[in-house]
């Protein structure tokens, strides 16, 4: 028990953010492939799969190693995800700009755009907060 509260406290915050960025990606991708095809998009973008399918991977990885860089690497990967996201959704959004068929975006394009953005959001956070720990000590040094 010693042995997992040493590894967890030297951890930093950004090490308990990729969490909740991994449960995101992973909802992202369960909505993205419930609702992305509608009638204006015939098929899902592979695109959109693929990059937060890696950014999943990656965010998998940083758990294990404890690199900053590999963390701003998902969040790349991420945002790219989103990015292709919104590529692929591109008719229907501007459908709905217009008001032809729908006035107002469906409940499910809204939580697949929001998870896709809190995914790569919380990659980014776990990658600024990586070495943060407050709940450590400072030792203040005494000058004489």
């Amino acid at each position: 028990m010693e042995k997992i509260k040493k590894f967890l406290a030297g951890k930093g915050v950004g090490y308990y953010l990729t969490l909740p960025a991994i449960a995101f990606c992973i909802a992202a991708l369960c909505l993205y492939r419930a609702n992305g095809v509608t009638a204006f998009n015939p098929e899902l973008n592979k695109n959109a799969i693929a990059y937060i399918i890696v950014c999943l991977a990656i965010c998998v990885v940083s758990l294990v190693v404890d690199f900053k860089p590999i963390r701003y690497i998902a969040y790349l990967f991420g945002m790219y995800a989103f990015l292709w996201f919104i590529f692929s959704q591109v008719t229907y959004i501007a459908n709905v700009f217009v008001a032809i068929d729908n006035t107002s975006f469906t409940s499910g394009f809204i939580a697949t755009a929001v998870m896709y953005v809190l995914s790569f959001v919380f990659t980014l956070l776990a990658a600024i907060l990586s070495k943060w720990r407050p709940w450590v000590k400072k030792v203040k040094e005494v000058q004489a």
